[in-house]
């Protein structure tokens, strides 16, 4: 996910006096999309990579198309919110181009893409923001292997272990046996939930369940210049290259 303004960060970010979109700010001299697009690629389960920019970046999708044409698919959104770009996205998949049309062409196999490679029936889309550069692959793994109770699950964290980190809360919170947790930004989609059904999933709500994954890289989640300084301070501290 990578369509948003990112005013709060953007702004304070300018080479040459010219505004740098978020996902091409520099961390540890590497834009920030380029430590989640070559975290996807470097996983050995072979991801299906799709970025999702808008006219808020259209810069970051130049990047995409040049560096990474042969392993990333660019979708395109409206770029009004996360929350927005996000359900036109499961739309897009679940009902549009995948499920409802593809499987009545090839039924036998479910969805059979352009390249030959087959989403199945239990397949999962997760959903990454870019506002998380230091997640790992192991992670990123570990979290699609997740069990589902339900057609969506939402990662989030503990929010003792942002506060830790010295980074800011975000107000998307949720109460878990008393204790208080923050929404990461990363979403699991299951399409074997859905099947053939047809569903309009803009203005109606999936069945969310949020699981807790307390891992500290989670709670690098940069929306300031402070927080960008504070990843910078970790990397440096802890020789950690992406």
């Amino acid at each position: 996910m990578c369509g948003g303004r990112g005013s709060r960060i953007s702004a304070h970010s300018k080479i040459s006096n010219k505004i740098t979109e978020k996902p091409l700010i520099l961390l540890n001299d590497k834009p920030m999309i380029e430590h989640i697009l070559e975290t996807l690629i470097n996983s050995k389960k072979g991801f299906r990579i799709f970025a999702a920019v808008s006219s808020n970046t259209k810069e970051t999708e130049a990047v995409i198309k040049r560096k990474y044409f042969k392993n990333v698919t660019v979708l395109k959104t409206n770029g009004n919110g996360y929350s927005e770009d996000f359900t036109s996205l499961v739309d897009h998949f679940l009902t549009k181009s995948y499920i409802r049309e593809q499987l009545k062409k090839y039924p036998q196999d479910n969805i059979i893409l352009e390249n030959q490679k087959h989403i199945k029936e239990d397949s999962k889309i997760i959903f990454l923001p870019t506002d998380l550069p230091l997640i790992s692959t192991d992670t990123i793994e570990r979290i699609v292997e997740l069990k589902h109770k339900t057609p969506l699950i939402s990662i989030v964290i503990d929010k003792k272990i942002i506060v830790e980190n010295s980074f800011l809360p975000t107000s998307y919170t949720i109460k878990i046996d008393k204790k208080d947790y923050c929404y990461t930004g990363i979403s699991v989609l299951e399409t074997a939930s859905f099947g053939t059904q047809k569903i309009n999933l803009i203005g109606n709500q999936i069945e969310e369940e949020p699981i807790i994954f307390n891992d500290s890289e989670l709670a690098y989640n940069i929306n300031t210049i402070d927080d960008l300084k504070r990843t910078e301070e970790f990397l440096l501290k802890n020789k950690y290259r992406k």
